[in-house]
């Protein structure tokens, strides 16, 4: 997995995972079945993401840096030769690993971690179930006798269960502990809990959800999404009881069955103090099923997809470098001259005329012109070895000397007409180096123009971070607040169940009174004996007080919390 896969995979699973805790959050207000069925959405979109990466069609997003050219390859980590026998070596150079390669087995030790995790535990959980033994009770089986054959989930008795779990897809198996076997009281609450929790496969989901953790790891939300996956997976399996069992017996049994469970392969009763107080707030307070609405989860579910797919599909690259500017050309003053063809050994000087005829203009020099005239009064003085002779006019020379004479003032004229030749090429090397000037400034005003735009948007989106941050801060205080509130109504309602409670058992302490509760439970099919009304008598106060001690760390809570 490379650098930018893996960012881009970060930030595709955060933004996922994000949407459903937020849709979730939102949802409120509804059961917390419908809050699970959101949460469950958001693991299924996860799963699919490779495929749905792998079906669109990619929409490439510069958002890295640009990379750097590697200018020299990697230094090699051993490099030598050895002499395997006389007149043969052999020679060879260990290369160190990529950082492809170490981000590769980063990535499979983190998923080979979660997973080996969740294999054992369910390895746990087949060797406790092939170890235990069948519950006959018929108290305990009395809640099972009601469903169909092929539904029944097995009800087994292992003496290393601490708490009441159920595991395995349907019908599923209840494992329950000795502990629990000796308090028939709490069969039907336990029962109508995991029961739920197999009725709604919510140990399918948990199993896709460590899936969805073993593939994206190492996304800190992902984790979130997973944790709270099972907390409201609990709400919903305890919404479902209530609606069965009456409230205040299946706080009780909550109560008596607290235990600290750590088996993530299943699904539990049981949980910590925590998130005892908790359920039991809510049980407390709990209102009627509403009637469902398919059409509201479908819109919350469809937003979510529709969230996802276009987020999947997005592919982080790296800019693109600036293109490196050119070098500029050598100034006029490097342009070469033509050379001016060499003078005859005669030497002369012309005293006059005094204004010598400008070159003709480029770029079509003209024809050499002709030796120009003397004017009156003028001397043509000649020079020949250490011999000086002066002429008045071009006639009073020899022809030879004449000869001679028209010749060096031809080649004179013809190096004036390359003198200007050169003169027009150094001018156009100016205006091409003045060209190539202004085109590597416009590059760097582009380059710096793109600078600032990326310094903008960077701006922008930190405001953004910002303004999120406290929407977030305001909704998280917001959140701890109702939460102390729901603490202390919870300890309220705590304490008068507790009150009940004591009441009751005060009641079975009477002989009339538990021959009445007999003749009514015989009423209604249920058998209950005067030596077990007589030991709930006895257990009740205590679990009265255990009960008001969990109310009364329920307020010390809430006001640790405030401040």
């Amino acid at each position: 997995m490379s650098v930018e896969l893996f960012i881009e995979l970060l930030c595709k699973t955060s933004v996922i995972a994000g949407a459903g805790l937020m849709l979730s959050r939102l949802l409120a207000f509804r059961p917390a079945a419908d809050r699970v069925d959101v949460l469950r959405a958001a693991v299924c979109v996860l799963l699919v993401l490779p495929l749905i990466v792998a079906a669109l069609p990619a929409l490439q997003i510069a958002l890295l840096p640009a990379q750097q050219a590697e200018t020299a390859a990697s230094a090699p980590v051993w490099q030598g030769s050895v002499e395997l026998a006389e007149g043969l070596s052999v020679s060879s150079a260990l290369r160190a690993p990529s950082p492809l390669l170490w981000a590769g087995l980063a990535w499979a030790a983190g998923a080979a971690l979660v997973l080996g995790r969740f294999i054992l535990g369910v390895l746990t959980l087949r060797r406790w179930t092939r170890d235990g033994a069948p519950v006959k009770d018929p108290v305990w089986t009395r809640a099972l006798d009601g469903l169909e054959k092929d539904r029944r989930p097995r009800l087994v008795a292992s003496p290393p269960v601490e708490a009441p779990l159920s595991w395995g897809l349907p019908p599923g198996v209840v494992l329950i502990g000795n502990n629990c076997l000796n308090h028939p009281e709490s069969a039907a609450a336990v029962l109508a809990h995991e029961l739920a929790h197999i009725q709604r496969r919510d140990w399918l989901f948990l199993a896709l959800s460590r899936l969805a953790l073993a593939l994206f790891w190492f996304s800190p939300l992902v984790w979130l999404l997973h944790a709270t996956l099972a907390a409201r997976t609990e709400d919903a399996a305890d919404a479902a009881a209530v609606s069965k069992v009456d409230r205040r017996t299946y706080a009780r049994a909550l109560v008596g069955l607290a235990a600290d469970f750590r088996q993530s392969s299943a699904i539990g009763m049981a949980g910590d103090a925590q998130s005892l107080t908790r359920r039991i707030t809510r049980i407390m307070t709990i209102r009627p099923v509403t009637r469902p609405r398919p059409l509201s989860m479908a819109l919350a579910i469809g937003a979510l997809v529709a969230i996802a797919t276009p987020i999947a599909a997005l592919e982080i690259t790296h800019r693109q470098a600036a293109p490196p500017l050119p070098p500029l050309p050598p100034l006029a003053a490097s342009v070469p001259v033509a050379p001016l063809p060499p003078l005859p050994p005669l030497a002369m000087s012309i005293a006059a005329p005094v204004h010598a005829p400008e070159p003709p203009a480029p770029p079509a020099p003209p024809a050499p012109p002709a030796p120009p005239r003397p004017q009156d009064g003028s001397r043509i003085t000649i020079t020949d070895g250490g011999r000086t002779q002066v002429y008045r006019s071009v006639e009073e020379m020899d022809p030879q000397t004449r000869r001679e004479y028209e010749q060096a003032m031809q080649e004179a004229a013809q190096a004036r007409v390359h003198a200007a030749e050169a003169g027009v090429d150094a001018r156009a090397a100016r205006a091409e180096a003045a060209r190539v000037h202004a085109e590597a400034r416009t590059h760097h005003a582009a380059a710096m123009e793109q600078a600032r735009g990326a310094m903008a948007e960077s701006r922008v989106a930190a405001t953004e971070a910002r303004a999120q941050a406290a929407v977030a801060r305001e909704e998280a205080r917001h959140a701890m607040a109702r939460a102390r509130v729901e603490m202390r109504l919870g300890a309220d309602e705590m304490d008068r169940g507790a009150a009940e409670m004591r009441e009751e058992g005060r009641r079975l302490r009477d002989p009339a009174y538990r021959a009445r509760q007999i003749e009514e439970n015989r009423a209604r099919g249920q058998t209950v004996t005067d030596a077990e009304l007589v030991a709930l008598s006895n257990s009740l106060p205590r679990q009265a007080d255990e009960l008001q001690r969990q109310a009364q760390r329920m307020r010390e809570q809430a006001v640790a919390d405030r401040t």
